[in-house]
Order: structure tokens, then sequence, then C-alpha cells
């Protein structure tokens, strides 16, 4: 493709259209533009007029072609003369930057020109009634929002979650074990579970199915428990629990 002679024509068909609205821009060029290139600027102005004949809102499209234009996109900008802030041209922008998309490859400079027109309209139309957002502003309101979100939250107490009710389940099962071993396999349980003495004497119990009779006697007599007085086995349990695993043990190894 002859990309020059795409673009002189396409200059020439704009001139005819535009008239005067079109002009060469001598200075204030966007930012990062090449020197190199020729830029022009598009008056935009909406159809309608207020009462007095004047128009609110005004823009201007400068743009330039690039070197392999219009296989590859012109540069291009949407600039407020009047009335819009710098929000509008951030959405006027993210809509040409669509038309590009969806044209590239053919002459486009007057399909951004009619859209830029298109959406001055609608903006007149509108009036203040419904302002364009900042994104950015827009953004950070969002933010903010989730952030008193989570404060109130946070305020309530902890959430709970499926990772939070297992490490709950996990403690309480464990503290269910600990007070079944206190309380021994069929044993009932008491006010203060089982002591060292009690619990072993349950454990030898489940355990030895046929005890010699000499054996059994010897037990009872040493290891007897008091005469069920709870309060005495408590005050002395916890002083020979020791001695008597170590009696236990040793009688288990003979």
């Amino acid at each position: 493709m002859d990309y020059q002679a795409e673009q002189e024509m396409e200059m020439e068909a704009l001139q005819s259209i535009l008239m005067d609205d079109l002009q060469e821009l001598q200075d204030d060029r966007p930012e990062g533009w090449p020197s190199s290139s020729t830029a022009f600027r598009v008056a935009i102005n909406p159809d309608e007029c207020d009462s007095t004949g004047e128009n609110d809102y005004r823009l201007e499209l400068v743009f330039a072609h690039t070197p392999n234009y219009p296989d590859e996109p012109p540069l291009y900008k949407a600039r407020s003369v009047r009335g819009l802030s710098d929000a509008d041209m951030a959405t006027l922008n993210q809509s040409l930057a669509q038309q590009v998309d969806e044209n590239l490859g053919m002459a486009m400079i007057y399909v951004l020109v009619s859209a830029a027109q298109e959406w001055l309209r609608e903006k007149v139309m509108q009036g203040a009634e419904t302002p364009t957002l900042d994104p950015e502003a827009a953004r950070k309101a969002e933010e903010e929002a989730e952030e008193r979100r989570l404060a109130e939250i946070r305020s309530h107490g902890t959430m709970i979650t499926p990772q939070t009710f297992a490490e709950w389940k996990a403690r309480f099962e464990a503290e269910m074990a600990l007070e079944r071993a206190k309380v021994g396999v069929g044993g009932d349980k008491k006010d203060k579970g089982l002591t060292g003495k009690q619990f072993f004497r349950q454990l030898e119990a489940n355990n030895e199915q046929e005890p010699e009779e000499g054996l059994e006697s010897d037990e009872d007599d040493d290891y007897a428990p008091d005469d069920g007085d709870d309060e005495d086995d408590d005050e002395e349990g916890e002083d020979d629990d020791d001695d008597f695993l170590d009696d236990y043990l040793a009688h288990k190894g003979s």
C-alpha cells in the first residue's frame, strides 16, 4: 500500500467536508508527538445552542498521520475548548480508541470526528444533570466503600470461615479427648476427674481378664480406695500418684 498517497487522498476529502473547521496545528502540540509529522485541528461544536445562541460545550480533535497509517493507528487526542472536564475528555478518548480498533486498515479520521460530534451532542442534551464521573475518583470511592464495609464487619467480631471453624473443631476435640482420658475407659466421670491412682486401677481392671487370687487380694489390701470419701482421695491422690505409678510398673514387670 502507498501510505503517503492514501493519507493525501484522505486530507483532500476532509478539507472538502470540514472546510474552515479543519486547520493545521501550528503550536500547542500534544506532549510526545514527533515534530516531523504534520498535525491538524478539527473544531467540533454541537448542533444545539442555548437561548442566547451560544454553545455551553466545545471541543477539538487534533490528529496526525503515522508512517504506516491506516494500517496502524493515527496520533489523535480530543481536547476541551469550553465547558468540559478532564474526566469528560478521558471518557471521550476511551470511546475514540474503540473506534480506532474497529476501523484499523481504513481511513478513519472522519469516523473519529463524527464520533466526537455525536458524543458532544449527547452531552449537550444531558446538560449538567448527569455529570461525567472521573474514573479515578469512582475507583477511589469504591475502595473507600469496601474499606468501610470491612471495618463494619471487624467491629462485630471475627468472621466464621471454613478455616476458623476447622481450627475451633480441632481444639474442641482435643479438649474432649483430654476429658475422656481423665474419666478413663468405661469409668464414671467425677466432678474433678479421676486421680492418677484411680486411672491406673481402672486400666488394670479392664486389661487383666483373669488375675491371680493372691494378687487380687494383695491389690485390694494395698490399693483399696478410701472409705468413699472423695475429699480425702483428692487431697492424698496427687501426693502418691508418682509412687503408685512406680509400684504399678514394677509389679507389671515382675
